[in-house]
């Protein structure tokens, strides 16, 4: 059998069925279909066209992007992805500087080598595209999953009864491996319910995350204009107001305006324009005020991030495994969803290669939920620097206020060494963004030595709030730091 995109396909056996069809699905597909030799992927919306934005995935309106880490996985599961999205009509950055202003600075970041900004529709048609030139992997849309098909003893599931939309009757699908894919809308913890599986209590961030996002022609004279502004809120000012402007495929600049805690941007087009004079730099509105608007503002809220904690049942059926937003939503604001998913995709390739026979699911859930901790990790607590928002279930967070501190002086010794860049440059600091872009766990940032580079630049509030947190716990930090890494690893 010949091979696909440098896969060997040829040895495999057993079917696997993916409920979902969204990225998460998609990066599931590629990676069983190493290992199972027919792959199912179900969708509850129709065939998707090129650049169509899927009723089932609400928040594709808004903006989207791999980070770092993400994109590396995307390489790896599809040789030159970068060049698939490429021509389907990304902007290509070709080194264009990409600015991000925090309350301590203003930093102009050149992305290293070939890279591109996109809109969702755009990098899960790549996908799509990818997984489709699969012999062995197949794709049935306008199907709504109802429920888990189980051997008697329910210990085992064997498939799915799905209904194509529209109709009355439902059929059976059997499978060897059920993948659920389905998002944020999972009826999962239903279904194990029905099957008599107790889950635990799920673990809560209540953020209250709301966003906004409109699109804009490029005006004419622009092509030079910076693609990437990035304004982020600043919680010691009591402001929630962060902006993103990104320019996407077809001249277009997708802007975004953030709120969290609670505090929601507005969706009127007035409010909008006077949400951009809110953000603590006037960047995005200067770039927009002769651009001209394609859409209506458009607004997306999340009361609650959820973190399904299924690792942890003492009972878990064979044949079924969970990732993406069906097993955790992280808070969209930091731009996560897609990576993490990436992440878990991988994760469950590489137990694939190393555990077989019973357990192999628990295996899998325990590894990925380790695999995309630090992810959670980061977007909680940066989220639990806002009044109102609270962390319940789960391992309780530990030296919260030491973090933050300790992230505010990162931020801060990272804006001074891009704003003074010269021969001087110190990458020391660049972990900060590594870890960020989910490239380097905490512990690369958390630890003795970073400190110790922390306090050694000029004193500012910042390093002073840092030194007075470790004056607090005694003057030892040591001990408190390996506690604080092991916890976000």
């Amino acid at each position: 059998m010949p091979t696909v995109e440098g896969m060997n396909l040829a040895g495999k056996t057993g079917s696997a069925l993916v409920i979902g069809g969204g990225i998460a699905g998609l990066l599931s597909a590629r990676v069983l279909s190493e290992h199972y030799a027919d792959v199912v992927v179900l969708d509850r919306d129709s065939t998707p066209g090129p650049g169509v934005r899927r009723r089932g995935v609400p928040q594709s309106f808004h903006l989207h992007q791999m980070l770092p880490r993400g994109e590396q996985i995307l390489e790896q599961l599809f040789p030159d992805f970068l060049d698939d999205v490429l021509r389907l009509g990304a902007f290509p950055l070709n080194g264009a500087a990409l600015n991000w202003t925090n309350r301590f600075g203003t930093m102009a970041m050149h992305p290293p080598g070939k890279a591109a900004f996109y809109s969702r529709g755009l990098v899960e048609q790549a996908i799509r595209e990818r997984v489709q030139a699969i012999p062995t992997v197949h794709f049935g849309y306008d199907q709504q999953v109802v429920e888990l098909c189980a051997t008697a003893d329910l210990t085992r599931i064997t498939g799915v009864r799905v209904r194509h939309s529209g109709a009355a009757e439902s059929t059976t699908m059997t499978a060897d491996l059920v993948v659920d894919a389905s998002g944020r809308s999972s009826k999962l913890p239903q279904w194990l319910s029905v099957l008599g599986y107790a889950a635990p209590p799920d673990e809560l961030v209540t953020s209250g995350i709301g966003y906004t996002t409109r699109y804009y022609r490029v005006p004419p004279g622009q092509d030079d204009a910076v693609p990437l502004i990035v304004v982020e809120n600043d919680y010691t000012a009591a402001n929630p107001a962060g902006g993103v402007l990104k320019r996407i495929e077809g001249d277009v600049w997708s802007a975004c305006l953030s709120g969290i805690g609670g505090q929601y941007p507005p969706t009127d087009a007035e409010g909008f324009d006077h949400g951009l004079t809110k953000l603590i730099s006037p960047a995005l509105a200067e770039a927009l005020r002769d651009a001209e608007p394609l859409t209506a503002p458009r607004g997306f809220r999340i009361p609650v991030c959820v973190r399904h904690h299924y690792e942890q049942m003492e009972r878990w059926p064979a044949g079924l495994l969970v990732l993406g937003d069906a097993l955790s939503t992280v808070d969209p604001i930091y731009g996560q969803g897609m990576t993490v998913a990436a992440i878990q995709a991988e994760t469950i390739a590489a137990t694939l290669r190393d555990h077989d026979g019973p357990g192999f699911e628990q295996a899998v859930l325990q590894r990925i939920q380790r695999a995309s901790y630090p992810a959670w990790w980061l977007s909680s607590l940066e989220d639990l620097r806002w009044p109102g928002v609270e962390h319940s279930g789960g391992t309780a967070f530990e030296g919260v206020a030491l973090l933050h501190k300790y992230f505010d002086l990162a931020l801060e010794r990272m804006t001074q060494q891009f704003a003074h860049r010269g021969a001087d440059f110190d990458p020391t600091f660049l972990s900060y963004f590594a870890m960020t872009g989910l490239l380097v766990p905490p512990g690369e940032v958390i630890n003795a030595g970073m400190l110790d580079a922390l306090l050694s630049g000029p004193s500012t509030a910042a390093e002073q709030a840092v030194r007075a947190e470790i004056r607090a716990h005694g003057g030892s930090i040591d001990a408190l730091l390996d506690c604080l890494v092991s916890a976000g690893s």
